[in-house]
Formats: C-alpha cells, structure tokens, sequence
C-alpha cells in the first residue's frame, strides 16, 4: 500500500506533461490567429480550412501522444483519476494564462 507523499512525484510529473502538451497544442493553433487576423484572413477560402483542420488534428494527436506519454512514464501506464486530473489542469493551463495575457482565449 503506497502512502500519499509517495505519490506527489507522480502528481507533479502528469502537470507538468501536461503543461507542455498545452504548449504544444497552442503551438498548433498560432498559425490560425495569425491568418485570422490578416485583412485576407477574413475571407473564407478552402485552402485555409484544409490546413486548420490539419493543424487541428496534430494538436489532438500530440495532445493524445503526450498523455500517454506522460502516463507511462509516470505510473507505469495505469490510469489513475489523480493523474489524469494533474494531466487535464496542467494541459488547461497555457490556455488560461494566454488568456489574462491577451484578453480572450486563444482558440
């Protein structure tokens, strides 16, 4: 039976995976912003939508990839609701802080 201090380690590891898969995901959804906000950005064309669902499914595969990552690493690669938890809060966070940065958040 494993105490709670014993598993503070785990819990630090799953934020911090999943701060960086945050990052990542913002990474893939920059190029979306920066079009959006060019003067040709604002017609609809079919190009650009193929590409942002492109990028879109990159950000969900690294995002996927770094959990599971993150779980193997961390607990062996057993899903514990503590983890998973850490996970989510931690991939939540560079989204929130990019929003007190810039005002609305960065979809």
């Amino acid at each position: 039976m494993r105490n709670v201090l014993s598993e503070f380690p785990v819990f630090v590891f799953c934020v911090w995976g999943g701060v960086i898969s945050g990052f990542a995901v913002l990474l893939t959804r920059l190029p979306r912003k920066i079009y959006l906000r060019s003067r040709r950005g604002r017609r609809e064309a079919a190009i650009p939508k193929l590409l942002f669902a492109l990028l879109d499914a990159a950000a969900a595969l690294l995002l996927a990839t770094g959990f599971c990552m993150t779980m193997l690493k961390a607990n062996g690669g057993e899903l514990r609701a503590f983890a998973v938890c850490a996970f989510a809060a931690g991939a939540a966070a560079p989204g929130r802080t990019a929003e007190l940065f810039f005002g609305r958040q960065a979809k």
